[in-house]
């Protein structure tokens, strides 16, 4: 019995000893332990005071303050002990044990013999140990407390259990980003009496959906590049399983050119600004059983639902992302293959991460950029570790802080110096994965657009197959968009809009009489300042044709008729290649941001008029009325009050009209393509502004008025005042970071919206008269989306009611219309209600907006044909 007692007291007073060496070293962490565990603390605290006296007697004794100068001896004996992995070992086992705890690793083995069995694995591993703390090690259940390793390694082990693929390359990586990022919350569920089955369950889970995307192609081309400390970024916000899936079938569906061809600062994000109301009316309207992501595309939002829906949408292709407050604003920072970038909110500095000021995460990412000399970094920091040092990452302090800390910060901004000094590698963005080989949306990137994607099929039937993008927007407004579908072939877009009337500031070029010669410039650009651009004007604004050829359209000139002799001429415009834009910085009532210059492909040859539309076609076409034309026939027409754009548009439908021609507005893109007519130079005939007297009418030859059309030379592709005289309105509306983010091919301008809808027609050919049931193949993400369609100017006419397929591809109901033998005319159309609808769950009535929808095809079959 004394025996026992003696032994009793003996192990107390070994606790008590390693405990108190264990605080005056620096750390707090055994100011008490539990009792069933003391054995086990005095255990895991007498290795990690080994490592440190081990540690600490190999650390050379290096001048610090001597070694902040380059090229000094002491900053030579730095950089060698720094570069050499002499040490790694014992360093990464002793942060493990430090951020771990004795107490947090004994607690957590005296749980069972499986917990001990993953810890004793954990400390003789060295390279896993060396991936986790490269990887910033694993999270803890609440601030101030352990870092939760043994949970991590349950999870690891379960995932590597259960594939074979979580235990090489990326998903190895992966199965380790999980469970490092979800340690901390883990323990925190247990502890809050989850069961530890259900933790694996849920583990596996969300680890299998990215294992089995990656392996079919979905994600990111560049997610097998990344990095444990990255794929941490993927994990933690508690998606739901199913959510990450649904949210890449969505964008797929719904949007595909996000995902192949938006640039890469807001690849997938993007989805936010094209599609997410912003506003927060509609939000009572969430649905209790779906997902957060369709609630938000559905409902809109502000500031956080927006950033978390932009950071989902970047998760669900396996891109890292995180949250960025930023005053008035929730943003957010993500990868990019040049570096980490912030959306939806301001620029660095603006904002933080993590509670602190963003700064210090943007230096972070960039000095992690270089692995292999980010290890120095990390290095620094873990001798810090074993000399009591608290850590920090503050790199946008003057000064680093003494000590090795401060080591690791000044590295890391060396780091950071020398990459901008040297070239960047080039960017992963066309990265193949040999595992997997080309992704999903790489197949459809190569896959080549041909005649059969706009073809119209007629069945032995009678049922006729209409391709959606064989349409031809009416007005030419880029609120229909083609583009190459996950489904094969073709479909359209049509965005959202939130108000009857829609639109934005629209966009005029070249410039007019009494302007400088600076603002005749061929990549300037002006926006409608009005209020009401729909409705005012300016007497110095006019307007330039253009026309989309049919397929076999190709002479150098065409003229239309448009009756009374009146006629309007226009110049084809071959394809080609140019750089848009110019170098104007304003962003006010007036001045247009134009920036960056940009290479753009204008793919599809097009007629743009030979002169600035005329008065005399002008009133041919709108009719005119006494008083109210005091200019001749021959001069720009500008009256009454200056040509807005919706008598533009109106003039250019009514050609339509008549002439069966698809006249329109050209786009901003095809203006400055015309214009510059092949030049790199500031005006198409050069850099000398002295010579732009023989081509324009502006302010230093014009005697302050509007001359007639075709009077001065005109530019190389035979266009004539191109420059000055008029200001010529192109289909585009002003968003100022457009250029940055357009796409590189055929680009419309930012979405915008026609008297509240978008509208688009096919010709079809049918082969018996009678009455055929019409349906479309669609993809919404709100209820109540409708097309109206009408047949031949209103002989027949319907309302589809598009069902809400959350992002998925779905059939309309039919609807049934009459269509006469020969040719007809389909027109389509969209509005937003005039009154309130009914809520599908019974709820309050609401105005149900239209928002984003896609389709593919639209099929008509037939129900009961006419005898002839």
């Amino acid at each position: 019995m004394m025996e026992n007692r003696r032994i009793k007291t003996m192990r107390r007073i070994t606790l008590f000893l390693a405990a108190m060496v264990f605080c005056m070293a620096g750390h707090s962490t055994l100011a008490s332990a539990a009792e069933p565990a003391d054995e086990l603390v005095v255990q895991y605290a007498g290795i990690l005071n080994q490592l440190r006296a081990e540690l600490t007697a190999k650390v050379p004794k290096i001048e610090l303050e001597k070694a902040k100068t380059v090229g000094s001896p002491e900053a030579l004996r730095l950089k060698k002990f720094l570069t050499s992995d002499a040490l790694d070992a014992k360093l990464v086992k002793y942060v493990v044990l430090h951020e771990a705890t004795p107490k947090g690793l004994a607690e957590f083995v005296q749980q069972g013999k499986e917990e001990a069995a993953l810890v004793k694995r954990l400390l003789a591993d060295d390279e896993l140990m060396k991936q986790m703390v490269m990887a910033d090690g694993a999270g803890s259940a609440r601030r101030g407390k352990q870092a939760e390793y043994g949970q991590a390694m349950r999870i690891y082990t379960h995932l590597q259990n259960t594939s074979e693929k979580a235990k090489d390359g990326v998903l190895q990586r992966l199965a380790l980003a999980y469970s490092l990022n979800r340690a901390g919350t883990i323990a925190e569920e247990i502890e809050e009496g989850k069961t530890i089955a259900s933790v694996k369950e849920d583990a596996q889970n969300r680890y299998l959906d990215y294992e089995k995307a990656y392996l079919g192609g979905e994600l990111d081309p560049a997610f097998g590049t990344f990095t444990v400390w990255e794929l941490k970024f993927l994990f933690g916000w508690g998606d739901p399983h199913g959510h990450l899936a649904w949210g890449r079938e969505m964008l797929r569906n719904l949007r595909p050119d996000h995902i192949y061809s938006a640039p890469d600062a807001v690849r997938y994000s993007v989805i936010v600004n094209t599609c997410v109301k912003y506003g927060s009316g509609h939000v009572t309207l969430d649905r209790a059983e779906q997902y957060a992501g369709q609630n938000i595309i559905m409902n809109g939002g502000v500031c956080g639902r927006r950033a978390g829906m932009g950071r989902f949408a970047v998760r669900s292709f396996g891109i890292p992302a995180t949250a960025r407050p930023s005053p008035r604003h929730g943003a957010l920072v993500r990868w990019t293959p040049n570096g980490w970038w912030p959306n939806l909110g301001p620029g660095w500095g603006s904002g933080s991460v993590w509670g602190s000021k963003d700064l210090w995460f943007r230096a972070y990412t960039q000095a992690r950029e270089n692995s292999e000399a980010f290890l120095q970094v990390k290095r620094a920091y873990w001798i810090g570790d074993v000399m009591a040092e608290a850590r920090t990452y503050r790199t946008y302090h003057a000064d680093p802080p003494e000590g090795w800390n401060g080591v690791a910060l000044r590295r890391q901004r060396a780091i950071i110096k020398e990459a901008k000094a040297t070239k960047l590698e080039e960017a992963p963005g066309e990265y193949v994965d040999e595992t997997i080989g080309p992704t999903l949306a790489q197949k459809v990137t190569a896959t080549p657009i041909t005649s059969a994607d706009k073809e119209i099929t007629y069945a032995e039937d009678g049922t006729i197959l209409i391709p959606a993008a064989a349409c031809t927007p009416r007005d030419a407004t880029p609120c229909v968009t083609p583009m190459k579908s996950f489904a094969g072939g073709l479909q359209i877009f049509m965005g959202r809009f939130a108000t009857p009337s829609g639109g934005g500031k629209t966009i005029v070029r070249g410039g007019g009489a009494g302007q400088e010669a600076k603002f005749c410039k061929s990549g300037w650009r002006m926006k409608d300042g009005n209020k009401n651009p729909a409705h005012f004007s300016y007497a110095n604004w006019g307007f330039r044709a253009a026309m989309t050829p049919q397929a076999d359209q190709v002479s150098p000139e065409l003229t239309l008729k448009l009756g009374d002799g009146v006629e309007l001429e226009l110049v084809y415009i071959k394809p080609g290649t140019f750089v848009m834009g110019g170098e104007n910085t304003w962003d006010n009532r007036f001045g247009c941001y134009e920036l960056p210059k940009h290479k753009v492909v204008i793919t599809k040859g097009f007629y743009l008029g030979k002169y600035e539309v005329t008065q005399a076609q002008y009133d041919a076409m709108m009719g005119s009325k006494k008083g109210q034309s005091p200019r001749g026939p021959n001069y720009p027409a500008t009256t009454p009050g200056g040509i807005t754009v919706g008598r533009a548009k109106e003039f250019c439908q009514k050609v339509c009209d008549i002439t069966g021609r698809e006249v329109r507005l050209p786009t901003e893109a095809e203006w400055e393509y015309a214009c510059r007519a092949g030049s790199t130079t500031a005006w198409f005939f050069g850099d000398d502004p002295a010579k732009l007297g023989a081509y324009a009418w502006y302010k230093d030859n014009d005697g302050g008025k509007v001359h007639p059309v075709g009077q001065k030379k005109p530019n190389p592709w035979g266009l004539y005042d191109i420059c000055g005289n008029v200001f010529e309105r192109v289909a585009d509306v002003y968003v100022k970071n457009y250029y940055a983010n357009s796409p590189k091919e055929d680009p419309t301008g930012p979405a915008q919206f026609n008297e509240g809808g978008s509208r688009f027609k096919y010709r079809i050919t049918v082969p018996e008269a009678g009455t055929y049931e019409l349906s479309a193949r669609v993809v919404t993400v709100n209820y109540n989306q409708n097309l109206h369609v009408s047949v031949n100017g209103g002989e027949s006419e319907g309302k589809v009611m598009s069902p809400y397929t959350a992002g998925k591809w779905q059939d309309t109901d039919p609807v049934t219309l009459a269509l006469k033998k020969g040719a007809n005319t389909l027109q389509f159309r969209r509005s937003n209600p005039d009154s309130p609808q009914t809520h599908p769950d019974g709820g309050p009535n609401t105005l149900h907006f239209q928002r984003a929808i896609a389709i593919k095809s639209i099929s008509l079959r037939p129900l009961l044909i006419k005898a002839e």
